[in-house]
């Protein structure tokens, strides 16, 4: 028989099944008609209320989720929030960044973190409705317990780090007061008051004068305070501090493994940027080379509060700067002297196949020398290098237009430079067939020929001198 086979009865029995079903259906359909709150918006005002519709276009995703995000978004509308006076937004009011990264940020994580709403919903033919509805009490409980819970956690942390500063674990005492500040961070417009059996305490403004407190106690004490190098030249003694602070007591303790951060506050130049200080307490800075022509120049060391930011969201780095602020650092500053090596400068300069007497070219050049690298001086005995600047001006073609002559100027440089102790050559560089060219004369194009040529020598050889040991 075959396995598809219907009897007549089973048919008619189906039939009926069918039309019952059918019936049913049709009958819960006509059934669902438009509630009370789909004619009107409910005023109860017991609930925060949100409602919304979406047109049934698109995908049944599409225009359910529309609804339903309008409807949320007008119930987190509804709910009020004030910052209050003693939350960390009211703290740091006078901090823009602060305030940018996280005002909106109080409103808008409303309708992130709300939880425990109603939701009701309706459809036509043509439209989707959805209703929610969260109880104000149950929110205003929600709220707190979410609220306690954080400063619960804050104070524990902010305890430890107490704990761990009093016992000279500075930097272990700051990492407790960073997973503090982070607890209480979802609730920064919020009253941080926090009451236990030691009284009470904010959990804004108390974890900012703590971390005052432990960095009041560091102190940076730079083995020497002034050093003497010359320009150009790496720093035979490095620059060294000491950590410390002072116990109760008032003996010296000192403090390994505390973050610095080295950095040139006046001038310019290239040192070891980071670094922590040893198990005796003491870090090392080296000046790999000097930058700025200045003669005072001074380096900052400081606490690298970067080691705490390097894996945080930008709001949180936000934050946690505005808690470690640059003001509160403990420093420490070393005076650098720049001194310069004394040169002496021959000039041998060749204009158009004469020697004049002027040397104009050399003489800028002798000018550049002398802000840059050496001191001169008159006395070749005494000079610590010997400098010979070779230059040839060579008129070229003169090219004639419509009414004007262009002229060309090549110029030949050649510079030298020789430790006068040892008479050994150190450095030599040049160029030929550079041309400068003006309309006019040969004078005038000699004139741009030696402004291009210096700056030539400014950008390409110059330069190359600060890998010589001058």
């Amino acid at each position: 028989m075959d396995k598809n086979f219907i009897p007549t009865s089973g048919k008619r029995l189906l039939a009926i099944l069918f039309i019952t079903t059918t019936f049913i259906s049709l009958n819960t359909v006509s059934a669902k008609k438009k509630p009370d709150w789909v004619k009107q918006r409910p005023n109860n005002p017991d609930y925060y209320i949100g409602r919304a519709v979406a047109l049934k276009q698109g995908s049944e995703i599409t225009y359910r989720s529309e609804a339903r995000n309008k409807a949320l978004k007008q119930l987190s509308s509804e709910i009020k929030v004030n910052i209050s006076s003693n939350s960390i937004l009211s703290q740091f009011e006078n901090n823009y960044q602060v305030k940018e990264q996280f005002e909106s940020k109080t409103y808008e994580s409303v309708e992130a973190t709300l939880e425990g709403y109603e939701v009701f919903t309706w459809e036509g033919k043509k439209e989707y409705w959805v209703m929610m509805r969260l109880s104000k009490e149950k929110y205003a409980l929600h709220k707190k317990m979410k609220l306690d819970n954080a400063k619960k956690i804050s104070a524990t942390y902010y305890y430890e780090g107490q704990e761990s500063i009093n016992k000279g674990s500075i930097y272990q005492g700051l990492l407790f007061y960073i997973q503090a500040i982070k607890a209480i961070k979802p609730h920064v417009g919020e009253d941080l008051t926090y009451r236990d059996i030691n009284g009470n305490i904010n959990l804004g403004s108390d974890i900012f004068s703590a971390i005052q407190d432990a960095f009041k106690k560091v102190k940076l004490q730079p083995e020497h305070n002034s050093y003497q190098i010359q320009f150009s030249k790496e720093l035979k003694m490095p620059l060294t501090l000491e950590a410390f602070y002072y116990d109760e007591t008032g003996d010296q303790v000192l403090l390994p493994n505390i973050p610095l951060r080295f950095y040139f506050s006046q001038g310019e130049g290239e040192l070891t940027k980071a670094t922590t200080t040893n198990n005796e307490g003491k870090a090392v800075c080296d000046i790999h080379r000097l930058i700025s022509k200045r003669k005072n120049q001074q380096i900052t060391a400081t606490f690298n509060t970067e080691k705490f930011y390097e894996e945080e969201a930008d709001d949180t780095k936000v934050l946690l700067q505005a808690f470690f602020h640059e003001e509160l650092l403990p420093s420490a500053t070393f005076n650098i002297e720049v001194q310069k090596s004394s040169a002496y400068i021959e000039i041998n300069e060749t204009v158009f196949g004469d020697q004049p007497s002027s040397q104009t070219f050399g003489n800028m050049m002798r000018a550049e020398l002398a802000q840059s690298y050496f001191n001169i001086t008159q006395n070749k005995n005494e000079a610590d290098f010997v400098v010979k600047i070779n230059t040839n001006f060579v008129a070229g073609d003169e090219k004639k237009g419509q009414g004007y002559s262009l002229f060309i100027v090549f110029v030949e440089f050649h510079m030298s430079i020789t430790d006068n102790k040892t008479h050994m050559e150190i450095f030599a560089d040049g160029f030929s067939d550079f041309k400068g060219m003006l309309p006019g004369s040969y004078e005038h194009a000699l004139k741009d020929a030696r402004q291009k040529a210096k700056q030539k020598i400014i950008n390409d050889i110059l330069p190359k001198m600060e890998q010589v040991n001058l």
